[in-house]
């Protein structure tokens, strides 16, 4: 998983990282509740359930905040949230993804997948699967999102990423200026 300067991207133990997007303080509220409540003994399982629970509980005081955010936001999320995870118990990777237009169901993937998120995902979408090198895989992520920083001002700053493996969650910082 890939993030910019905004936080977004926590690790909650050492073979999970959670992203969240959207109204920056009601994910760090998710964030912040979510991490307290995740210990290294939690399973994947729980974990889903944890954040489906705390996610709707943080929708629902964000809707009593800005009860009329999606009549002027149409398209747009408060919560934008994905789990990425290495089962050790089940020796499977996998990511986990959320979405307020169906409370908060948590939609597991194992298979390999490549998704996007955010400002010009559309770019990285069309340019990370003509030039992705499997032997390469990190340098190729970071390329994609280097194109995209080029074609769209709006995206930029530090990146940081997490990798997650059998070996557990390793994370790197990378400042685009650098």
């Amino acid at each position: 998983m890939v993030s910019d300067s905004h936080k977004k991207l926590t690790t909650l133990n050492s073979h999970v990282s959670l992203f969240c997007s959207g109204v920056q303080d009601y994910c760090e509220e998710l964030r912040s509740i979510v991490t307290k409540q995740v210990s290294e003994l939690t399973s994947i399982d729980q974990i889903a359930s944890i954040v489906m629970s705390e996610s709707r509980n943080v929708h629902q005081r964000f809707l009593i905040d800005y009860p009329t955010y999606y009549e002027v936001n149409s398209g747009a999320a408060c919560l934008a949230t994905v789990i990425a995870f290495y089962d050790v118990s089940k020796n499977e990777s996998g990511m986990i993804e959320y979405c307020h237009t169906d409370n908060f169901e948590p939609h597991i993937t194992i298979a390999p997948m490549m998704t996007a998120r955010g400002i010009a995902q559309d770019i990285a979408l069309d340019y990370l699967p003509k030039h992705f090198d499997a032997y390469k895989a990190i340098e190729s992520v970071l390329d994609t999102y280097m194109v995209v920083i080029n074609q769209n001002n709006k995206v930029g700053g530090t990146i940081d990423y997490h990798v997650i493996s059998k070996s557990g969650a390793k994370q790197y910082v990378v400042d685009e200026k650098a």
